[in-house]
């Protein structure tokens, strides 16, 4: 402790070599200096997940602390997933398979029950929804965790030789952590896949408002900051900030004319209508990417469209002048990720090609000649799915705005992202292509930055 606390400045790095030097575990080490600080850097998960630790010392103190929450746009999403919890049959298979004794027969118990759930009517042959989760299956789950609790008192180190049950185990008590806080923003779910034993049930947190809301309690304060959170009313009720929250619109420090967007109008990206409009698409592309000099990434709403436009694109003669083409795959690692960064860094006639809210949307600084210009094909919106149909239910019974909750602004959101992805630096200047014919509606217009030029992109 004491090598820690004569650095005024401590780094993930310097922890972890302080913790190495004197063999002790980086994260208790990084627990037991929160007294210590009066700043400490972290994911949003210390503070907001259900297991959260940074404000536990300061409340066991009596001591006020504040939250600054930096991209606080992507706290709702990340809070549906650590508010919500899933079990898998196999799991339970898998686990019993280890276990023995009391533990067995308990987790005999919650299969009976999974069973169960499987036999009874749903309401499409592979999913069902309701209100609430069984009290029969919390009631099996909660024999589980007493049997193994049981074994434990016993025996400190019986889960750390049964990996799949210790695995289990911790994914139930999530189960029983999230089914602690049900409410009427949540649905119980069942889903089954194509193979045997592929039952789940899901504790679905369709909005998490109310649970950000009592975590915002325990601070003193909580700013929390974006360039995206338009409209302010979404963007407070999401954020589970009650109406007497103080919410200010900063003005931009850049000029309007520092990036200038065209809006491509005539060319229906509709999911219906991408097959029929697609060379249409395509030639926009080509003429943008021959007529604006300078790295561009071009933005798609799927990997489908993308990869069909991109294949039409190459098919035809090459761009004049040439590009340099890189496309994002579907599944990429951190090293394919830095691969893109570095050939911006190298190149100024690249043309990329990525998803529209993915890790190139938001999240990556690429000032100067890194990047001159974006094109966002499409408005953003997330698929039409059940999850996305239950969320625009909700959002209609709680607040009457179910279309603009779950889609319009959610979309508009990763259009606003993508866009801020040129102008980095006082100095920068940039260009921008919108392509969809919703840009000409007053409901889509009205949510882009104010400061920046648009004007017609000639058909």
């Amino acid at each position: 402790m004491y090598a820690a606390i004569a650095q005024r400045v401590l780094t993930r790095e310097d922890v972890e070599s302080i913790a190495r030097c004197f063999e002790v575990c980086p994260y208790e080490l990084g627990l037991d200096l929160l007294p210590w600080v009066d700043v400490a850097i972290a994911d949003l998960h210390y503070v907001y997940s259900l297991t959260a630790t940074l404000g536990n010392p300061a409340d066991a103190d009596g001591e006020r602390w504040t939250v600054l929450l930096d991209e606080a746009h992507n706290l709702p999403g990340r809070a549906r997933g650590m508010y919500s919890a899933a079990l898998d049959k196999a799991a339970v298979l898998q686990a019993k398979a280890q276990a023995t004794g009391d533990v067995e027969k308990s987790l005999a118990r919650v299969n009976r029950q999974f069973l169960a759930l499987q036999k009874m009517p749903w309401q499409e042959p592979q999913f069902h929804a309701c209100e609430s989760p069984p009290p029969d299956l919390l009631q099996a789950l909660q024999g589980f965790t007493g049997a193994v609790g049981e074994r434990l008192a016993e025996d400190p180190t019986y889960l750390q030789r049964q990996r799949e049950l210790m695995d289990f185990y911790f994914e139930v008590l999530q189960f029983q952590r999230v089914a602690e806080l049900w409410g009427e923003d949540y649905r119980f779910e069942l889903s089954l896949g194509e193979v045997r034993q592929s039952l789940s049930v899901t504790l679905n947190c369709l909005d998490p408002a109310r649970l950000l809301s009592a975590r915002h309690a325990r601070a003193h304060a909580v700013i929390a900051f974006s360039a995206t959170l338009s409209p302010l009313p979404w963007s407070r009720a999401a954020l589970g900030l009650d109406a007497q929250t103080v919410c200010s619109r900063a003005s931009s420090p850049f000029a309007p004319a520092q990036l200038q967007v065209a809006l491509a109008t005539g060319i229906d990206t509709r999911y219906q209508q991408r097959e029929q409009s697609l060379p249409a698409l395509v030639h926009v592309l080509r003429r943008w990417l021959e007529e604006t000099p300078g790295n561009c990434i071009v933005y798609f709403p799927s990997y489908h469209y993308l990869q069909d436009a991109v294949a039409l694109l190459q098919a035809a003669e090459p761009l004049q002048p040439s590009r340099s083409v890189w496309v994002q795959a579907r599944q990429q690692d951190d090293r394919e990720r830095e691969q893109l960064l570095q050939l911006l860094a190298e190149r100024e006639d690249v043309a990329a090609f990525c998803i529209l809210g993915g890790v190139f949307g938001e999240g990556i600084d690429l000032p100067g000649k890194l990047l001159s210009s974006v094109v966002v094909v499409g408005v953003g919106m997330p698929q039409v799915n059940r999850d996305t149909r239950q969320l625009q239910d909700w959002y209609q019974h709680r607040y009457a705005a179910g279309f603009e909750y779950a889609f319009l602004y959610p979309g508009m959101q990763k259009v606003d992202q993508a866009l801020g992805r040129v102008v980095r630096r006082l100095e920068d200047t940039g260009h921008a292509l919108l392509i969809d014919p919703r840009y000409r509606q007053r409901q889509y217009r009205d949510l882009l930055p104010p400061w920046w030029e648009y004007r017609n992109y000639p058909a």
